[in-house]
């Protein structure tokens, strides 16, 4: 294949890392690269800070080239849909994302008439509602399908994610997954199912550690949002009173009143900005409940931590057994505790230097490598 088209949810002026918009950007140094971004809606043109309101006019057909490091991305955007998520009829469900589907279906002929069929591929980036609805479009070009969450248990998507998920599988080629969780899910779906895992952009955690004995600080480095168990998160507070635990990342939930002081919330950073932060932490955190969604997840966070050098102190959320040795896995409140504290007492340079050798094997450079495979095979 010489093209790449990705049928995104992730959208490409979101100021949050992504996995699809990490892959794509390092496929674009050997591919033509596509990206049919995010279908914004009327109510995100209007509301959302990030969203690119000129291509979302028809600016130059709604089209941009983004230079990267690594090569060309061109994106694409449709003009605004109508907003979905209120319908509670399929009837009326179905109505709207035939219309929907009309107005990204046009983006797509532009896209289409650029291309030549037999030599491209797309990637259906968790927009299962949209594949389904636009499959049609594509015609014989083989369609992977990208997933990097549980749809089912995602808030969002909980009307109709995980009903037109099952129906868009029946029309791929291929699925792509990000963790062992999914892998086993989807094996019992489709015969053709791959596992790449996120990776990490070690560019911007690969550094000098810096020390900080003014205030001792340990950290979490994510959106804070329903994934994190605020009890677990309190009780840690408590157990170091001579600690900041500081929160780096967006934060999409409100009951965090409740929290001691000692948690500070940084807000979200740039990348380039994180090092500096997380380099003062003796230990970083996952203070994940163990949930439906979560069992599906493999964290973006573990391979940042680790590249940076520092220790980890994780629930059992999910199969992490891909890091066993290097991180420690708490099965309750009392031993996550204990193993910040054993964490903090037994780090040394030796560790610090596995954690970064194993990150320096999972950079998105090599995901982006078994990626290619996956869909060759």
């Amino acid at each position: 294949m010489n093209t790449i088209i990705c049928h995104s949810f992730p959208a490409w002026d979101s100021p949050y890392v992504k996995s699809t918009l990490e892959l794509i950007t390092r496929l674009a140094s050997t591919h033509r690269v596509i990206l049919l971004d995010y279908p914004y809606t009327l109510k995100d043109y209007w509301k959302t800070d990030y969203a690119p309101k000129a291509q979302l006019r028809g600016k130059d057909g709604g089209k941009r080239i983004i230079l990267t490091e690594f090569g060309q991305v061109e994106v694409y955007n449709s003009l605004p849909v109508i907003p979905t998520n209120w319908a509670d009829n399929k009837k009326i469900f179905n109505l709207l994302m035939k219309a929907n589907s009309y107005l990204v279906g046009k983006t797509i002929r532009r896209i289409l008439r650029t291309v030549d069929p037999k030599n491209t591929h797309v990637i259906n980036a968790f927009n299962p509602v949209f594949g389904h609805f636009t499959r049609h479009y594509w015609g014989e070009i083989p369609v992977t399908y990208y997933a990097y969450d549980e749809m089912s248990a995602a808030p969002w998507a909980e009307k109709w994610g995980k009903i037109y998920e099952s129906k868009f599988i029946n029309s791929v080629d291929r699925v792509v997954v990000s963790s062992t969780g999914l892998a086993d899910k989807f094996k019992q779906l489709h015969p053709k199912v791959n596992c790449v895992k996120n990776g990490v952009n070690l560019k911007y955690f690969e550094g000098e550690e810096q020390s900080s004995r003014l205030t001792r600080k340990m950290g979490y480095l994510g959106a804070f949002d329903e994934r994190i168990d605020l009890e677990l998160l309190k009780a840690t507070a408590e157990a170091f009173p001579d600690y900041l635990i500081e929160i780096l990342g967006p934060v999409k939930i409100t009951s965090i009143s409740a929290l001691p002081q000692r948690v500070v919330f940084l807000g979200a950073k740039p990348q380039n900005e994180l090092l500096q932060h997380l380099s003062q932490w003796e230990v970083c955190l996952i203070p994940f409940r163990k949930t439906p969604f979560t069992q599906a997840i493999y964290p973006l966070k573990i391979n940042e931590y680790l590249a940076a050098g520092k220790p980890v102190v994780t629930t059992d959320f999910a199969d992490l057994g891909d890091f066993k040795g290097l991180i420690r896995i708490a099965q309750d409140p009392i031993e996550f505790i204990i193993g910040i504290q054993r964490e903090i007492r037994g780090n040394n340079r030796l560790k610090s230097a596995k954690r970064r050798e194993f990150a320096q094997q999972n950079s998105w450079e090599a995901r982006a490598n078994q990626f290619i495979n996956a869909l060759a095979s």
